[in-house]
C-alpha cells in the first residue's frame, strides 16, 4: 500500500493496463464514487481509524462484482462493540504536513444498540510547495456518524458520512530532455517541490456555452470544492437455515469540481526560438517584456458538478457441502451533469509562473497581439458539456468448490442491464451558443462476465493453478456524419466557407476485457511461499478523445474523435515470500511485462499518427519490489526497507521520448509500547533520488525527439526525500 506519489490514498497496482479509471475504490461493499471525473476517489475516501478491515479484490472479483477492469481496494467502516473503545492517530512530516484523525464506538445501553463516530483532518504541504495563492495541496475534512443493532440474527446500521476537499490536481515541472532517457532539472527549479501553477492562481478560460473569456481563481469553491454527504444503511441476517445475506446501500448527494492544468510539451519557446519566428511576450496587462522561456498551457474548468449517486448491493452465501455457493444483486444510478470550460495561455517557466501577453512582430516597430484581454490564445480552448443519467441493474453468482481432495475449482458470472440517457454537446470545437443539444437514450444494454479459476494440488506443497475473466461492457460514442479520406471531420458537403462539423452520430458497441493466465505454487510451511503465474491481458474497443495542437499554428488546437484502440499485454510475474530464520521476513516480486498498443492510428492537421505496437506510455517492461523486514525486543521493534524497481518507460505515445530505469525506496522503524500505543518512523526516497516520472504532457504528437534534445518538456517527478512520523493510540 505504501505510495510513492503522495500520502493520501493507496497506490495503484501495475498490471499492464493503462489507468483509465476502472480501478475502484470500495467502502463498506460499495464503490466510494461512480466516476473518477470530475469526482476523484481520495476527496471522499480516506485510509484512516474509521476503517476497521481493508484489503484487496482480486481482477476477477471485481469484474463479477461490479464489472470493473483492475484490483480494487475493499474496506469497511468499524462497527460499534459491547464496549467503549477508542482510536486515534497523528500524522506529521518534514514538509510541515500534519493530520489526525480519531475513532469512537460503543454501546447505547444494554439492548444492542451501538454508536460510530469519527473525525479525519488532513493538512498537505505535498512536498513543501509553496502554492502562492493557497496554504495546502490538499484540504480535506471527513466527519462520520453511525448508529447500529445488533440482534440475534445480525445486525443493522445507518451511518452518515460528510467530506470537504480541496486538493491540487496539477503536478508537473519543467524540466531538459537530454535525450538517451536522460533528464536534468532546470537551474532554478526544484523538481518535485516548486510549483508550477499561476502564482495569484488566476487562470483565464472561455465559457463552455457562451465563448466568453473569463478568469477563475483556483483556490475558489466552485473550482476546487468537493463537498460530498454519503450516506450508507448496512447490515448482515443469518438464516436458520444457513443462509446468510449481507446488504449495503449508499445515497450520495455531491458537488464536484475539476481544475487542472496541462502544460503542453509541444510549444515551449526558449529565447532563441521566439527570436527566429519574431514572438513577443509581456507579462500579463503590463508593457513589462519578458524575455525568458514560455510555456503554453492548456486550462481545464469545471465548475462544481451536482452529482446523485444511488448504489446497492446484495448477497447472499450458503454453504452446500463441499459448495461455497454465492448469489449477488447490484444496483447503481448516476446522475451527472459536467460543464469543461477550456482556455490555452503563455506563462513564464519559473517557480510560481506569471501569466503572459503574447505578441508576434510582423513589421519593424509593430506587434500585433495575438492574445485577448484575459490572456488567452484565440481558437483553441473550446469547451464541453454532457449531462448522463446511468442506470444499472445486475445479478451476480459464483461457486467454489472441491471435486476431489486435489483439484478446486471456481466459476461465476454477471450480467447487468444498462440503461442510459444523455444530453450531448454536437458542436465540438464550437461554443454552444444556447443552441439546443441532442438528447437521446440508450437502453436495454448488456454487460456480461465470465469467471473460472482452478487449482491442482499436486502434493502437500506444490500445485498449479490457473484462471480466466471475461468481461464485456457497453461503450457509447459520438461520431462526425462526415468525413474525409483520412478519416478527420469535415463540414457538411455544400454548406458555408468555413462551416465546422457536428458531432451528431449516436453509435454504440462493447469494450471486451479478457485476462487468463496459469501457473504454479509452492509452499513450505511458514519458511517459503513461491507462486509463479504468466498472465495475457487485452482490452479491444476502447475510444478516446485528442486534444492536438496544430504544428504549424499553436494557436490553433481542436479535438479530435472518437479515437479507437485496442491495448494487450503479456506478463509473468513471481511472488516470492519467505522466513529464513525468526524475525526476519522477505518478499520479493518480479514481474516481466509488454504493454502494447494494437490497432491504432489516426490523422490530425494532416499528420498521420500509428501508435500500433508501441508501448503503452508510463508502463515499464520490468518491475520488481523487495522488502525485507527483522523484528526484534520480543517483537516490539521492526525494521524494514522497500524497494521498488521500474524499468524503461516511454514517456508518450509515438515512443519518441523515454525514461531510463529508476527504483523507489522506502525505509523505517515501527515501534510497539504496549497493546495501546505504537509509533512508526518513516523515510521515503530515502536516497535522495531526483528525475521524472510519467507522461511528458501534451507529446503524444512529437514523433522525433531529436529537435527536443536540450529542450524544455514537462512531467512529473519522484518525490524527493521525505521523513514522516506517526503515533497510533488505541483507548
Amino acid at each position: 500500500m505504501l505510495n510513492a506519489d503522495s500520502n493520501n490514498g493507496p497506490r495503484n497496482v501495475n498490471i499492464g493496463l493503462p489507468f483509465q479509471g476502472d480501478i475502484i475504490i470500495l467502502e463498506n461493499d460499495l464503490p466510494v464514487v461512480y466516476t473518477f471525473q470530475p469526482q476523484i476517489p481520495t476527496t471522499v475516501w480516506r485510509y484512516d481509524n474509521s476503517l476497521g478491515k481493508m484489503g484487496l479484490l482480486s481482477f476477477a472479483e471485481g469484474a463479477l462484482i461490479y464489472g470493473k477492469v483492475g484490483y480494487a481496494v475493499n474496506s469497511y467502516d468499524r462497527e460499534a462493540g459491547k464496549k467503549f473503545r477508542g482510536y486515534a492517530s497523528f500524522y506529521t512530516n518534514s514538509w510541515g504536513s500534519y493530520r489526525y484523525d480519531a475513532t469512537l464506538t460503543g454501546p447505547i445501553g444494554e439492548k444492542g444498540w451501538g454508536y460510530t463516530v469519527s473525525m479525519f483532518q488532513n493538512y498537505d504541504h505535498y512536498n513543501g510547495t509553496n502554492y502562492m495563492y493557497t496554504q495546502w495541496g490538499d484540504r480535506t475534512s471527513i466527519f462520520k456518524a453511525g448508529i447500529s443493532k445488533k440482534y440475534k440474527n445480525g445486525n443493522i446500521r445507518v451511518l452518515w458520512k460528510h467530506s470537504v476537499s480541496k486538493p491540487i490536481f496539477s503536478t508537473y515541472y519543467p524540466l531538459t530532455y537530454k535525450g538517451n532517457g536522460k533528464t536534468e532539472p532546470l537551474p532554478n527549479f526544484q523538481l518535485g517541490q516548486d510549483s508550477y501553477l499561476i502564482g495569484d492562481g488566476n487562470v483565464p478560460y472561455y465559457d463552455a456555452n457562451t465563448g466568453a473569456p473569463g478568469m477563475i481563481n483556483m483556490d475558489s469553491d466552485i473550482a476546487s470544492k468537493y463537498i460530498a454527504n454519503t450516506f450508507y444503511l448496512t447490515g448482515n441476517h443469518k438464516f436458520n437455515n444457513g443462509l446468510n445475506m449481507t446488504y449495503s446501500s449508499m445515497y450520495m448527494d455531491a458537488k464536484a469540481p475539476f481544475t487542472i492544468q496541462f502544460p503542453i510539451s509541444l510549444q515551449i519557446q526558449d529565447p532563441d526560438q521566439q527570436a527566429a519566428n519574431g514572438s513577443i511576450f509581456q507579462i500579463h496587462n503590463s508593457n513589462t517584456v519578458y524575455d525568458g522561456s514560455v510555456q503554453l498551457v492548456s486550462n481545464t474548468f469545471v465548475p462544481q458538478s451536482d452529482i446523485t449517486t444511488i448504489t446497492t448491493r446484495l448477497e447472499f452465501t450458503k454453504q452446500l457441502g463441499k459448495h461455497a455457493a454465492r448469489l449477488g444483486f447490484t444496483q447503481q444510478y448516476n446522475d451527472l451533469p459536467i460543464q469543461f470550460n477550456n482556455g490555452v495561455y503563455y506563462q513564464t517557466v519559473e517557480p510560481n509562473p506569471r501569466l503572459l501577453d503574447f505578441y508576434v512582430n510582423v513589421a519593424p516597430g509593430t506587434n500585433y497581439q495575438v492574445t485577448n484581454a484575459f490572456g488567452l490564445l484565440p481558437s483553441a480552448g473550446i469547451g464541453d458539456y454532457v449531462h448522463t443519467k446511468v442506470q444499472k441493474y445486475a445479478i451476480y453468482g459464483s461457486d467454489d468448490f472441491s471435486i476431489n481432495k486435489w483439484w478446486d475449482l471456481g466459476l461465476g458470472a454477471r450480467i447487468e442491464l444498462q440503461n442510459d440517457k444523455e444530453e450531448h454537446n454536437q458542436y465540438i470545437n464550437q461554443f454552444i451558443n444556447d443552441r439546443p443539444l441532442i438528447k437521446q437514450d440508450f437502453n436495454n444494454n448488456w454487460n456480461k462476465v465470465f469467471i473460472a479459476s482452478t487449482v491442482i494440488k499436486a502434493t502437500n506443497k506444490f500445485g498449479f493453478l490457473g484462471d480466466i475473466t471475461y468481461n464485456e461492457f457497453y461503450n457509447r460514442y459520438w461520431d462526425y456524419r462526415y468525413k474525409d479520406a483520412n478519416g478527420n471531420p469535415i463540414a457538411e458537403p455544400g454548406s458555408a466557407e468555413g462551416a465546422l462539423p457536428l458531432n451528431d452520430l449516436a453509435l454504440k458497441g462493447s469494450i471486451k476485457v479478457i485476462n487468463y493466465g496459469g501457473g504454479i505454487y509452492f509452499n513450505y510451511g511458514n519458511a517459503l511461499s513461491i507462486v509463479s503465474k504468466v498472465t495475457k491481458i487485452s482490452k479491444s474497443n476502447n475510444t478516446t478523445t485528442a486534444d492536438i495542437t496544430n504544428p504549424a499554428n499553436p494557436a490553433e488546437r481542436a479535438k479530435f474523435n472518437p479515437l479507437f484502440y485496442d491495448i494487450e499485454t503479456i506478463g509473468w510475474t513471481t511472488d516470492i515470500v519467505a522466513n529464513p530464520f525468526k524475525g526476519f521476513n522477505v518478499h520479493y516480486l518480479l514481474t516481466l511485462q509488454n504493454p502494447k498498443y494494437k490497432n491504432y492510428s489516426y490523422s490530425a492537421f494532416g499528420v498521420n499518427y500509428n501508435i500500433s505496437n508501441n508501448i503503452i506510455p508510463e508502463l515499464s517492461k520490468v518491475l520488481m519490489e523487495f522488502d525485507p523486514s527483522y523484528t526484534f525486543m520480543d517483537n516490539k521493534l521492526r525494521a524494514w526497507i522497500s524497494f521498488r524497481y521500474f524499468g524503461k518507460q516511454y514517456a508518450n505515445q509515438t515512443n519518441a521520448f523515454f525514461y531510463k530505469g529508476w527504483v523507489e525506496n522506502f525505509g523505517g522503524i515501527d515501534y510497539r509500547v504496549s497493546r495501546n500505543i505504537d509509533f512508526k518512523l518513516q523515510v521515503t526516497n530515502f536516497l535522495n533520488q531526483e528525475g521524472v516520472k510519467g507522461a511528458i504532457q501534451g507529446a503524444d504528437q512529437i514523433t522525433d525527439a531529436t529537435p527536443f534534445v536540450n529542450r524544455k518538456v514537462a512531467a512529473g517527478a519522484i518525490r524527493p526525500r521525505t521523513l514522516e512520523f506517526t503515533v497510533n493510540i488505541k483507548f
